[in-house]
């Protein structure tokens, strides 16, 4: 199946999604719901997500330099924004077409770049991992799952770090035709690893993600108030957020659809908000945020010309 024909599958998927979620519930609270809505904050919520990216961006093009990429900053946003339509793929996986688009236009080698775009969605991650933990305290979840979430990201460092181990993984992977177009030479693969991965790389890189997940969590408490819940905190809805995303990220299903639904949906009710009404602002949550930034996405892989290596990407060279 062609990539393009899978981005279409998840978002009609996401579509007759949506509709079962709201089929089950009471018409008439949907319709009070979503005339509930303060329309004179749907500008904020919408400049808090946009904004809510910059660190982001700072820490995408950070990694390029870090590794000596230089290219315009004009086209590094375009080029990270793009990246953001694929944000709905298993994992982020599709990430990579940042790698694809700056070989089309910039002739950079995917093997210089497909690491950074790694490293750079570890680093995201890990950002969600430490709101999760937080959001993990403040409700008074199961502790077993701090130790849950600490074993995944002493995992994922042990691959990046000890070589037996990262060559292990990474054979394994190039043995799918999408993979080894971006792990050719193994030895300058992990060199670039360890390059985006040392202490002051790190340091930075973990403050931008983890700062995102404080910005974009201000926007999702905005959306609460725009339809008159008010009973939770900042630090509640930071946690709600962070948690149920990192639950979607972790569950290799494209775009966590269904399972940060479902687990946001299920938070909300925890702090006192109804079945019904917390599934309607599940839903509404992930289109200011997760579809708004697809949105914004694709608008950018039309500008940067990136519908055209379709065909590059999905056939050998």
């Amino acid at each position: 199946m062609q990539f393009g024909n899978v981005i279409l599958l998840i978002i009609t998927s996401t579509i007759v999604l949506y509709a079962i979620f709201l089929f089950v519930l009471d018409f008439n609270l949907i319709q009070e719901k979503i005339s509930s809505f303060k329309i004179n904050y749907l500008p904020i919520i919408l400049i808090l997500v946009t904004l809510s990216i910059i660190p982001l961006f700072i820490k995408w093009h950070f990694l390029l330099k870090n590794c000596e990429i230089e290219i315009p900053l004009a086209k590094s946003i375009a080029v990270f924004l793009s990246g953001m339509a694929f944000d709905i793929t298993p994992g982020q996986i599709g990430a990579l077409m940042k790698s694809q688009i700056l070989k089309t236009s910039s002739n950079i080698p995917r093997t210089k770049t497909a690491p950074i775009v790694l490293v750079e969605k570890v680093y995201d991650l890990i950002g969600a991992i430490l709101a999760s933990i937080i959001g993990i305290i403040i409700l008074g979840l199961d502790p077993y799952l701090i130790i849950i979430v600490i074993l995944v990201l002493a995992t994922i460092f042990f691959f990046m770090y000890y070589r037996p181990a990262a060559e292990l993984f990474f054979n394994l992977i190039t043995k799918t035709k999408f993979f080894s177009k971006y792990v050719e030479n193994l030895s300058e693969f992990h060199e670039i690893i360890q390059k985006s991965t040392n202490v002051k790389v790190a340091t930075i890189c973990i403050i931008l993600a983890v700062t995102y997940w404080f910005l974009i969590s201000v926007a999702v408490y905005y959306t609460l108030i725009a339809f008159d819940i008010d009973v939770l905190d900042y630090f509640k809805v930071l946690s709600i957020y962070a948690t149920s995303s990192l639950l979607g990220a972790i569950s290799f299903i494209p775009g966590g659809i269904g399972i940060t639904e479902g687990t946001l949906a299920g938070l909300l009710t925890l702090e006192g908000i109804g079945v019904s009404t917390a599934l309607i602002l599940s839903v509404m949550i992930r289109i200011m945020t997760l579809w708004y930034l697809v949105c914004i996405g694709f608008i950018a892989l039309k500008f940067t010309g990136a519908f055209s290596f379709k065909k590059d990407f999905l056939k050998e060279e």
